[in-house]
């Protein structure tokens, strides 16, 4: 089985350093790598969903067919939602399961500020907030300058995002988050029961937005028996 794993805004393959070494030997595990990061930071982020929704699916096309689950955190989780439901409207192949991290339910209107529209000194103090960004990393300006116009171009493209009513996906979702994650609510995060015809799975661990880094383990064996109840 092939796992698809998107990270969370301003994110990129890094987010997912070392889980291939707590999964099966037989997943093979794709992380996504956008414009503007890592490797490609010469390249301008994306401005739209689409522009990161459309490469994920074009890649899938280019590989070995191969059984295939979506996972996605924060923004992530969006995004992997989009390229199910994209794949569904191709009429190709659809994931054996979307697993999603750390984001309401698509059809939610949770109240959060748009974060892309803060003030540098606000924003850097928000990432703080949610630990998502180490500290030397936080305090290095010239870092910082390389950061801050991917994340808010990512985050701009998450919040405007617009939701419309289609069928649920035929694939089974699991959805994680974090007991102390000021972005999500637990009703938010079961509200991701409308977005499935199949079996459904809410798991709350403890930790704040990325509790995926510090509950890696107890994330990534729930991970590997999701994907064997698909196999």
């Amino acid at each position: 089985m092939r796992l698809v794993c998107v990270p969370n805004a301003g994110g990129g393959a890094a987010t997912f350093r070392g889980w291939a070494d707590l999964l099966p030997g037989d997943v093979e595990l794709w992380a996504v790598r956008s414009p503007g990061r890592e490797t490609r930071i010469a390249e301008k982020p994306p401005h739209r969903l689409s522009m990161i929704v459309d490469p994920v699916i074009d890649g899938l096309s280019r590989l070995d067919p191969l059984p295939f689950a979506l996972l996605g955190h924060s923004m992530g989780a969006l995004v992997s939602f989009a390229v199910a439901r994209r794949l569904r409207s191709r009429g190709l192949p659809a994931p054996a399961r979307l697993l999603v991290s750390g984001w309401n339910a698509p059809q939610v209107r949770d109240g959060m500020p748009r974060l892309g529209r803060l003030g540098d000194e606000d924003l850097r103090r928000v990432l703080h907030r949610l630990d998502g960004i180490p500290p030397e990393v936080l305090g290095n300006p010239e870092l910082m300058d390389l950061i801050m116009p991917v994340l808010r171009a990512d985050l701009n493209v998450a919040e405007s995002y617009v939701y419309a009513d289609e069928p649920p996906l035929a694939c089974p979702i699991s959805v994680f988050g974090g007991t102390g994650d000021p972005t999500t609510t637990a009703g938010g995060l079961g509200a991701w029961s409308a977005q499935t015809a199949s079996a459904f799975r809410l798991r709350l661990l403890p930790g704040g937005h990325f509790f995926i880094h510090t509950q890696r383990r107890a994330v990534l064996d729930a991970v590997r028996r999701d994907l064997g109840a698909c196999r």
